[in-house]
C-alpha cells in the first residue's frame, strides 16, 4: 500500500488549515481506504484523531526517517509560498521538499496558492528548489503565473482547487447536538430550509473577521447594523484562528449588540462546514469560511485582505469586497443584494464549485498515482481528462 507524508501548516490552531488537510486525507481515502498517511504537525493528538502517523514537524531527525519510510511527499495545500509574514516559510516548506529529493523521494505540490514571495532569497529559493520537484497543482490560475514568473519552468504546472472543497460535513445529528450546546437552536434553519422560518426572522449570516495591520471592525459592524435593522438578520460569528480572531470577533459582537452570536467552543472543520450549512448566507474575512460555504452552496461575499480571498472570490462568482477601502453601506448592500438574489446566486455557485470539487478529487488520483510509482504523465492524464469521465 502507498505510504505518503503531508507537509503544510497543520496542527496550529487555524481551521482553514485543518479544513485543506482533512480535504486531503478523505479525498486520498476516498481512493485507498489503505493509502498510509503521515503528517508534518504541531499536534500530534489532532493528527492521531484522523487516523495519521503523526511526524514533528520542526524535528529534522524524524521527518528524514518519515521520508525514507516514505513514497510520496505531498507539499501542500494551503498558501505555503509566501514571504509576507517573513522568508522563513520558504525557507521551511522548500528546504522539506528538497530534504525528499536529497532522500531519492517524488515531491508533489499539492493544490498550493503561490506569493506574494518578494526577497530576493525567497525568489531564489523558489527558482532553484521549486524546479526539483515533480509536479506542482496550484488552486488558482495567478498561483501558476506566480510560479511561472518566479521562474518555475521545469515540473508540469496545473490548476486544480482547494483540497477543503472536497471536505465532507460532520453529520447533522452531530451538528444538532453542537447548536444545542451553543445554545443556538433557535436561531439557525436557512430560509430555503425544509421546514421554512417563520416570517418574522430574517437571515442568519455566518461572519469571520480577523486581526490584520490597519483593519478594524467598525465599518462592518456599522453596516450588518444597518443590514440587521432592514431584514431582521442575525449573526453567527465564527473565530477561525482564535489567536488572530478571537479578538476582533469578540468586538465586532459586542458593537452588534443582540443581533449577533459568538460561537464560543472550538470545533474541528467538519464540524464548522456542517455549521456553515445551517446558515443562508456568510461574509467572510477568512478565505475558508468562503471555501466551505462554497462547498455547500451558501452564497457568500468575501472580505479581501489578501489576493487569495479575492481570487476564490472571482473563481466562484462571488463578490469580494476590499478591506482598505470598506464602508458600512457597501457592507449592506452588498448583503441586500446576494440576499435578494439568493436562490439563483446558490444555483449558479452550485454549477461552478461542481466542477471544482471534481478538480480537488482529481488531484487526489494523481497523488496516488505517483506514490505507487507511475510516471508524471499518467497523473497528467488523471488531471487533464474531460468533465465527466473517470479515472480508472
Amino acid at each position: 500500500m502507498p505510504r505518503i507524508v503531508i507537509s503544510g501548516y497543520y496542527g496550529l490552531g487555524n481551521t482553514g488549515d485543518e479544513a485543506v488537510l482533512e480535504g486531503m486525507v478523505g479525498s486520498l481515502r476516498k481512493e485507498d481506504p489503505g493509502v498510509e498517511l503521515s503528517v508534518l504537525t504541531a499536534d500530534e493528538d489532532n493528527a492521531r484523531r484522523l487516523g495519521l502517523r503523526p511526524v514533528p514537524r520542526k524535528q529534522y531527525g524524524a521527518v528524514a526517517r518519515a521520508l525514507l519510510a516514505s513514497d510520496l511527499l505531498l507539499s501542500g495545500g494551503g498558501g505555503l509560498i509566501q514571504d509576507s509574514t517573513g522568508v522563513g516559510s520558504v525557507v521551511y516548506y522548500l528546504g522539506i521538499a528538497a530534504m525528499a529529493r536529497l532522500l531519492g523521494r517524488p515531491v508533489m505540490f499539492y493544490s498550493q496558492g503561490f506569493g506574494p514571495v518578494r526577497t530576493g532569497l525567497g525568489r531564489l529559493l523558489v527558482k532553484l528548489l521549486a524546479n526539483r520537484v515533480h509536479l506542482i497543482t496550484v488552486r488558482d490560475e495567478e498561483s501558476a503565473e506566480g510560479f511561472r514568473k518566479a521562474g518555475v519552468t521545469r515540473p508540469p504546472l496545473r490548476v486544480t482547487a482547494d483540497p477543503a472543497l472536497a471536505l465532507e460535513p460532520a453529520p447533522p445529528a452531530r451538528i444538532k447536538d453542537i447548536l444545542k450546546e451553543e445554545d443556538l437552536m433557535e436561531h439557525v434553519g436557512r430560509l430555503e430550509g425544509p421546514a421554512g422560518r417563520h416570517s418574522e426572522t430574517g437571515p442568519l449570516v455566518a461572519v469571520t473577521v480577523r486581526s490584520w495591520p490597519g483593519f478594524g471592525v467598525d465599518a462592518v459592524a456599522e453596516g450588518l447594523v444597518r443590514f440587521a435593522d432592514s431584514e431582521k438578520a442575525r449573526y453567527l460569528v465564527m473565530p477561525f484562528h482564535p489567536e488572530l480572531d478571537l479578538a476582533p470577533s469578540e468586538k465586532l459582537c459586542r458593537e452588534l449588540g443582540g443581533h449577533a452570536r459568538l460561537l464560543q467552543r472550538e470545533r474541528s472543520p467538519a464540524e464548522v462546514a456542517g455549521i456553515l450549512r445551517c446558515c443562508d448566507m456568510v461574509l467572510g474575512m477568512r478565505l475558508h469560511s468562503l471555501i466551505l460555504a462554497a462547498a455547500g452552496g451558501v452564497p457568500f461575499v468575501g472580505l479581501s485582505y489578501d489576493p487569495k480571498v479575492e481570487r476564490f472570490c472571482r473563481r466562484a462568482g462571488a463578490v469580494p469586497l476590499n478591506i482598505e477601502y470598506l464602508s458600512s453601506n457597501e457592507v449592506a448592500e452588498a448583503l441586500r443584494h446576494l440576499l435578494a438574489g439568493r436562490a439563483q446566486a446558490r444555483r449558479q455557485l452550485r454549477a461552478r464549485i461542481e466542477s471544482m470539487v471534481e478538480m480537488a478529487r482529481r488531484t487526489a488520483r494523481a497523488a496516488l498515482c505517483l506514490s505507487v510509482g507511475e510516471a508524471v504523465p499518467e497523473a497528467l492524464r488523471i488531471l487533464d481528462e474531460p468533465e465527466g469521465i473517470e479515472s480508472r
